[in-house]
């Protein structure tokens, strides 16, 4: 029997024999196919390309302060009115009014809404942002702190974390999150919370029991009973908590009504008021129209007066000017007559004088034309230059007589028939009557023998008179 190892090994020859055939056609060697190689690459060397630069990575969002201090003073009031209504309760909102010392002027505070109480929390943040500190304060107290304090957050993880919060389903959302996620390690995160809320919402676990859905013995009547009991006092502590949160809802419905309707009246008021301003302002605009042309037919009429008065002004002083022209034309024409008596006597008195005879000198003819002594009363007369600027206006009846009672108050100033009258409330000075409705005013000089005629006026001007003398005084 052949062996069949030999049988084996006879195939292999040819093999062996075609594996040595290509040494013999001149197939090349490693060497020189690397030589070959090399010449290719000096032949044709292709162009190195440039390094592109690289994006900077992404930057980190920065974690908040640990203690979890927020800039609750840069929020407007109304959004933190809302947040501390939100987050804080009655009984913490009035506890913190009380404690910031916070009031309202005219109402007690005690009286004041949950949502009034916010409001004036909100103004005081914001006008005082140190207090934010009382507020932040409650908070870590009620919560135990900021969630995520070490958890950074963009811009799309703050919008999907508010979109989770303000859900009714938060954990609910915030637990499938946890258990989707790849890392075993944070899986295992949502366990101890389930368990919690197990026991809140099934009651604790009997003594010695197993975890739920394990297989275990039958318990007892007792443990049945504490079983019961536990989740009766969990189940009345839930209800609890529900009921006080619907009465916390129903007050907030109820305060956030009130204020609604506060708005609402307070905006009626002022729509109101708008209307009966609006009212106003439109007949003060119709009263201010009709006074303005009232004002410009008063101004065109005391204009039209006006340009009346002065023409009867200028008449009055052209007859003036020509009552002046016409006395100075007789004054120069009885200055003429007088020249001319006077002329004739002197050439009587010549043509007497050469007809006479010679004979002793005749006593001196100057003797007899002697004035007389003046009497004792007699005073002289100053006239003023304001008496002769009160001379125009007045006809010349007036002025004659003006000037006789001046020469009769130079004569005797104590004459009955002046009937002088002081002035009342001017020392020194008098009123003489010279017509029915004209006075003459003067007043004893600072020498005894003279009188200072002052002024003709009429008689309704005396009060004007005494005002500026005493004025000039």
């Amino acid at each position: 029997m052949a062996d069949p190892k030999a049988k084996a090994a006879k195939p292999a020859k040819p093999a062996a024999a075609g594996a040595a055939k290509p040494r013999k056609t001149g197939k090349p060697t490693p060497a020189a196919k690397a030589a070959a190689a090399g010449a290719g690459a000096a032949k044709a060397k292709p162009p190195r390309r440039t390094a592109r630069p690289r994006a900077p990575a992404p930057s980190r969002p920065p974690l908040p302060e640990p203690s979890g201090d927020a800039p609750l003073h840069e929020l407007s009031r109304d959004g933190l009115s809302v947040l501390l209504y939100v987050a804080l309760l009655p009984d913490e909102t009035r506890a913190l009014v009380k404690e910031l010392g916070l009031s309202v002027p005219g109402f007690r505070t005690d009286a004041l809404s949950d949502v009034e109480r916010c409001d004036v929390l909100a103004d005081e943040v914001r006008a005082a942002p140190a207090t934010r500190a009382r507020v932040l304060d409650v908070l870590r107290k009620e919560f135990g702190g900021m969630p995520l304090p070490e958890t950074p957050l963009g811009p799309r993880d703050a919008d999907d974390l508010l979109a989770v919060g303000s859900s009714d389903h938060g954990l609910a959302l915030a637990l499938w999150r946890v258990l989707a996620d790849p890392a075993p390690a944070v899986r295992e995160r949502a366990l101890p919370l389930l368990e919690q809320l197990a026991k809140e919402y099934y009651g604790p676990a009997p003594e010695g029991a197993g975890p739920r859905g394990a297989e275990a013995k039958a318990p007892s009547p007792e443990q049945e009973a504490a079983a019961a009991a536990a989740r009766v006092q969990a189940l009345e502590k839930s209800l609890e908590r529900a009921e006080q949160q619907v009465e916390s809802v129903r007050r907030k419905g109820e305060e956030q009504r009130e204020k609604l309707q506060e708005w609402l009246k307070e905006a009626r008021a002022r729509a109101a008021q708008a209307v009966d301003e609006a009212a106003r302002a439109r007949e003060s605009a119709d009263a201010a129209g009709r006074a303005r042309e009232r004002a410009e037919a008063a101004l065109a009429a005391a204009q039209a007066t006006d340009a009346a008065a002065e023409a009867a002004r200028q008449r009055a002083s052209a007859r003036e000017l020509e009552g002046r022209v016409a006395a100075l034309d007789a004054k120069l024409a009885r200055q003429a007559a007088r020249e001319a008596e006077l002329e004739t006597a002197l050439r009587e008195a010549r043509a007497a004088a050469q007809a006479a005879p010679a004979g002793p000198p005749a006593p001196a003819g100057g003797e007899a034309d002697e004035p007389e002594d003046a009497p004792a009363s007699w005073l002289m007369p100053v006239y003023t230059r304001e008496f002769y600027d009160s001379l125009a206006g007045w006809d010349r009846r007036i002025q004659r007589a003006a000037f006789k009672q001046a020469a009769l108050l130079a004569q005797d100033h104590r004459h009955p028939s002046l009937r002088a009258i002081p002035l009342e409330g001017l020392p020194g000075y008098y009123r003489v009557r010279v017509a029915t409705d004209v006075r003459l005013l003067y007043r004893r000089g600072e020498r005894q023998n003279e009188i200072e005629i002052l002024s003709l006026i009429d008689r309704e001007d005396l009060d004007r008179f005494v005002r500026q003398a005493k004025t000039r005084q």
